[in-house]
C-alpha cells in the first residue's frame, strides 16, 4: 500500500517538476540558492555535499560553482551498491541511473558539514520522497551533517507516505518558503 502511494506521488510530482520551464527552473533556483546561502549553517560549512542536477531538478551547478568561490569544499553524490561522497570535479561523465558525477573519483576522507538533497516531494514534517532506491536513507543514517532539501514549492505536500528507514531533514528550502520544525 505505501509502496504503490509512494509510486503514484512520484509520478505525479515528476510530471508537475517537468511541466516547469527552463527559464522557470533557471529563476527558482536562484531564489533557493539565495535563501541557501544566507543560513548560518551554509555560511558556517567548510565542506558542502551537493547533488549535481540534472532533468527539472533544482539547478545545482550555479550553486556549486558560487560556493567553490566562497571557498567551501564541495563533495558530490556517485552510486554503486550505495552513496559515496567524492570531491567534486567539473570534469563530469553520465553515472548509474543517468546522474552526472565527477569522472575522476576522489573520496572525501571526512564528513561534509552540510548535505543538499534533491527529491520529488517534501512534506510539512521534513521527510523527503526520492526516486525510490533508497541509497540516500541508507547513508544518512550513519552521518551526523545537517540535512537540507532543496526543492520547487509545487513540490511540498502535507504528509508523504513513510517507512520507518526513511531519513527525516532538518529544513527544507523553496523557492517561496524555509519549512522546518
Amino acid at each position: 500500500m505505501i509502496a504503490e502511494s509512494k509510486a503514484q506521488l512520484r509520478k505525479q510530482m515528476l510530471m508537475k517538476r517537468n511541466a516547469l520551464s527552463e527559464k522557470e527552473i533557471k529563476e527558482k533556483s536562484r531564489e533557493i540558492k539565495e535563501k541557501l546561502f544566507s543560513l548560518p549553517e551554509f555560511k558556517e560549512a567548510e565542506t558542502v555535499a551537493f547533488y549535481i542536477s540534472k532533468g527539472s531538478e533544482v539547478a545545482t551547478r550555479e550553486m556549486i560553482d558560487e560556493a567553490i568561490e566562497k571557498g567551501k569544499e564541495i563533495v558530490v553524490p556517485v552510486t554503486n551498491d550505495e552513496i559515496e561522497f567524492v570531491k567534486y570535479s567539473s570534469n563530469l561523465k553520465i553515472g548509474k541511473f543517468g546522474v552526472p558525477e565527477p569522472e575522476h573519483r576522489v573520496p572525501e576522507e571526512k564528513e561534509p558539514d552540510l548535505v543538499i538533497l534533491p527529491g520529488l516531494a517534501f512534506d510539512l514534517d521534513l521527510h523527503r520522497l526520492g526516486y525510490g532506491k533508497g541509497y540516500y536513507d541508507k547513508k544518512l543514517k550513519s552521518m551526523k551533517s545537517k540535512r537540507i532539501g532543496i526543492c520547487f514549492d509545487l513540490q511540498v505536500v502535507d504528509a508523504i507516505p513513510r517507512h520507518e528507514h526513511d531519513e527525516r531533514l532538518d529544513l527544507t528550502i523553496t523557492e517561496k518558503r524555509k519549512i522546518e520544525i
